[in-house]
């Protein structure tokens, strides 16, 4: 199979930096590409890595544990053997990333209290691996209809799931950007996993919650299902700054198709 890709970071309306960041990795040829391009390739031996990253600890420290994340998960999967990564290796290069953003905060002042969300996926032999730490957002598109595959690690998620909270009244919530999981903060992380299979026509959106909060699901899949990927994201993108634009804004669309 094949992947087309396109993804974009913009700062938002309101932040004076930009702490989000993502990674399109072809883990087969070992080559990083760059965004704000559209992207055509085969899905190697090794696969396809997917990935987006919102950074938290000001002074530009966020950035920092962002791209260095990416950084670090980039490396972990390619040094994995000639095949498309198991759920516990996966899993194992996700921990190794925590472990190298709590380092690197702990022992730089200036980097302390620093952290990102990390959400990643593998495209390999028809199946899609994710990984999930924080509340940056997965959604699965088929057929034009669209759904989330990770599942926020956040304290207004937490009220959802014990029926304390309403999931409208969520969206209101002043607690909603408390996350409970990030990478660096602690020196042990909960990682989410999950996989899909995929078939032709198949698409994948990773996003930071700079989107997400402003743009509503049914509204993702028609602009995914009727543009072309960068298109979309544009537009996407565009919409959630109209509606605000408070955060940095990320997303990162991939669609799969018969090679």
């Amino acid at each position: 199979m094949r992947v087309s890709a396109f993804g974009k970071t913009d700062q938002g309306k309101r932040r004076s930096n930009n702490e989000d960041d993502l990674a399109l990795v072809d883990l087969s040829a070992g080559r990083a590409l760059p965004d704000h391009a559209a992207r055509e390739l085969p899905i190697g031996a090794k696969g396809v890595l997917l990935a987006v990253c919102d950074g938290v600890g000001g002074r530009k420290a966020g950035e920092v544990a962002s791209g260095l994340a990416l950084e670090v998960l980039a490396q972990e999967m390619e040094s994995i053997a000639p095949s498309c990564p198991k759920r516990d290796l996966f899993r194992a290069a996700v921990e190794k990333v925590n472990a190298r953003v709590w380092q690197e905060a702990s022992t730089d002042p200036a980097l302390k209290g620093m952290a990102t969300t990390l959400t990643a996926a593998v495209l390999c032999q028809r199946r899609a691996i994710l990984t999930h730490v924080g509340d940056s957002r997965a959604y699965f598109l088929r057929d034009e209809k669209i759904r989330q595959i990770t599942r926020d690690q956040s304290f207004v998620q937490s009220l959802i799931q014990s029926g304390a909270l309403s999931e409208e009244d969520a969206l209101q919530s002043p607690f909603r950007n408390v996350i409970l999981q990030a990478i660096g903060r602690k020196t042990s992380v909960e990682v989410a996993l999950d996989a899909i299979d995929l078939t032709s026509g198949d698409l994948l959106l990773l996003c930071t919650d700079g989107l997400s909060e402003k743009v509503r699901p049914e509204e993702m899949a028609e602009r995914l299902s009727a543009s072309s990927l960068s298109e979309a994201v544009e537009s996407l993108i565009a919409l959630a700054n109209e509606r605000g634009g408070e955060d940095n804004i990320t997303a990162l669309a991939a669609r799969v198709e018969e090679d």
